[in-house]
């Protein structure tokens, strides 16, 4: 069938194979078949040059070229009629491919081969993120279905499609990427903290795709080891269909688990272009609007559960990095002027779901963010200030800084990167390219060079008190070096009136700096007293003890020592701190003196600067 047509071709190779084009109106066009084609001939089409003969099955690919035919391969809603009637066409940026190459079918974000296999979805830790579920392998008898944390995502469009009807439109494609524990202690307390990336899955929600599926939805999987399949094929229906059809909240999908999804449902949210970070007359910082399109980086988990019913940040913390500094840092590594970085908590809504046991999401609670900006604090250490919303709603509009000795003081000491917790958040990671394969060699591994990058900002904080050290003793504790050294190595400290089995650290406690290594904890009778009483403030002489061993807890390897030298805390100077990362050399130091910066700022999370746990286990 010949349609007379106005149509000039303007063609152009992009990246190889790849083929772009532009159509616009001269001669005539030929189209034929009910196969999503388009046959263009240069020129007059005659009636030879079109083989209406050729009509291959879905899932086969085009014949060669006949002439100077070429076939433009084209996204059509139905297959193309054999008769159809065109007054004018026209369509820019289309993707072209030349016969000899695959074919392939795009529904939304996703794109499958002509044989029904999603080809891996690219770009998605840039889409919307709607949540993280963690079931993680050490609550699921070492086999977790979706080891550990899940991270969920949403294509742009589809979003915004469901934030303007409720509704999962056609070729919604929701990716879950998977990624393992990395360790599950940190300053800001005990819990589950991000690992290295393990796996991807997707699920596609398509009528014309996938018409028998309950629906709609089709579930694939890449794998849950790297490197990743570059094809999936769709599980069979009973793998996964009719477990979400009879327990996800909304049209096959466990939105009671995304808070995200459920806040942002018909809501027609109006986009918010961030235009950097703006402080009152106050100097208070204006709470960010519209960081959820931003790129989300990590969600840490702090649960209740785990920090004696008192999280510092309750309980999970999702962090996001806004556009352009995220857009900076993927090109420079670097955190640029301006760089927010918003952290919104989230309770745990349950720790049991179909995908197994373990934390899920629940409700928004509180809202964080931290700034990078020389022009507005020109004298805080890096740049960096930080500001909290509130842990219940209704959130405050604005926010005055911390102090700098509540958080810089950890975050330049312990942070991976600039104050950020890189370490944590694998999708910064990722993005500056800084992952190594570890050598264990010491010289090469970038973990061990990081510990003792650390272990010399720890020495140069012991050689620094923030505040003068009282001489003498406070109750059992000598406060001169060489004397306390000497308390310790007789271990005099084991007379103390309560201790605790061997454990993880919650803080970097070991003679490599490293988080999560063996300790135990001796406590003198001032502070079991205090703490049995349940004290806001400890009284002067409560005193804690804290052997530190080597990573199989079989060898001690130096202690740490904290003891209140007067009433008045004074944001962590009324303390004295202490750590020696040997046995027999006293001058091994870490910390030394009242008012150490190391120390006061991760302990300034724990009741008056203590993050023991009690009762003692």
């Amino acid at each position: 069938m010949l349609f007379r047509q106005s149509l000039r071709i303007e063609v152009m190779q992009e990246k190889g194979k790849q083929w772009h084009g532009r159509l616009a109106l001269a001669g005539y066009v030929g189209i034929h078949g009910t196969w999503r084609g388009l046959t263009v001939c240069e020129g007059r089409c005659e009636e030879n040059q079109l083989d209406d003969s050729w009509n291959p099955p879905y899932g086969q690919s085009p014949s060669p070229f006949k002439g100077k035919k070429m076939k433009f391969r084209i996204i059509i809603s139905t297959a193309i009629a054999t008769a159809l009637t065109l007054s004018a066409w026209a369509f820019q940026g289309a993707e072209v491919k030349t016969a000899q190459q695959d074919s392939t079918v795009k529904i939304g974000a996703a794109e499958f081969t002509l044989s029904g296999e999603l080809i891996q979805p690219t770009g998605y830790r840039e889409w919307i993120y709607v949540g993280t579920p963690l079931t993680p392998n050490d609550m699921n008898n070492g086999h977790a279905a979706f080891p550990d944390f899940h991270h969920v995502y949403i294509d742009p469009v589809s979003w915004a499609h469901y934030n303007e009807t409720g509704e999962f439109r056609e070729g919604t494609t929701i990716i879950k990427e998977l990624v393992d524990v990395g360790s599950k202690n940190a300053v800001s307390g005990s819990g589950y903290f991000m690992g290295d990336f393990i796996g991807l899955e997707a699920t596609i929600k398509s009528k014309k795709q996938f018409p028998n599926e309950p629906g709609n939805w089709a579930y694939f999987s890449f794998g849950h080891k790297y490197p990743l399949a570059k094809k999936a094929t769709a599980f069979p229906a009973q793998a996964c269909n009719s477990c979400h059809e009879a327990s996800a909240a909304d049209d096959f999908v466990f939105t009671q688990y995304y808070p995200v999804l459920r806040e942002g449902k018909g809501k027609q949210t109006k986009p918010v272009a961030w235009e950097g970070p703006k402080l009152n007359e106050e100097g208070e910082l204006l709470r960010p609007e519209g960081y959820r399109d931003w790129v989300m980086v990590g969600t840490p988990l702090t649960p209740h559960d785990m920090n004696n019913g008192n999280a510092t940040f309750p309980e999970f913390h999702t962090v996001y990095i806004d556009r352009p500094s995220w857009e900076q840092y993927k090109e420079t590594g670097k955190f640029q002027e301006g760089t927010t970085l918003v952290k919104e908590l989230i309770s745990v809504g349950s720790k049991a779901a179909v995908s197994g046991s373990g934390y899920f999401m629940g409700d928004f609670i509180g809202l964080e963010a931290t700034v990078k900006s020389k022009n507005l604090f020109p004298d805080e250490p890096g740049n960096w200030a930080y500001f909290s919303y509130g842990h219940e709603y209704p959130l405050k509009s604005a926010a005055e800084p911390f102090l700098s000795q509540s958080c810089n003081s950890c975050h330049q000491n312990v942070a991976a990167d600039d104050f950020v917790f890189t370490q944590y958040y694998p999708v910064l990671r990722d993005a500056k390219g800084s992952e190594q394969e570890e050598t264990h060699d010491g010289e090469n591994c970038e973990h061990c060079q990081e510990a003792l990058r650390s272990m010399k900002k720890s020495k140069k904080a012991a050689e620094q008190p923030g505040s003068e050290t009282p001489i003498g003793s406070v109750g059992e504790i000598p406060l001169d070096k060489d004397e306390l050294f000497q308390f310790l190595t007789e271990g005099k400290y084991k007379d103390f009136a309560a201790s605790e089995s061997i454990h993880p650290s919650a803080g970097p406690h070991s003679i490599k700096g490293t988080y999560g290594e063996p300790v135990r904890a001796f406590l003198n009778q001032v502070m079991v007293d205090s703490l049995n009483a349940g004290n806001a403030d400890h009284p002067k002489g409560a005193a804690i003890v804290k052997e530190m061993f080597n990573h199989e807890g079989t060898a001690l390897e130096g202690w740490a020592v904290t003891v209140k030298t007067q009433e008045d805390s004074d944001n962590g100077k009324g303390w004295f701190w202490y750590e020696v990362t040997s046995t027999t050399d006293a001058d091994a130091l870490v910390a030394n003196g009242n008012g150490v910066g190391l120390c006061y700022s991760c302990h300034s999370i724990g009741n008056d600067y203590v993050r023991t746990n009690w009762p003692l286990k």
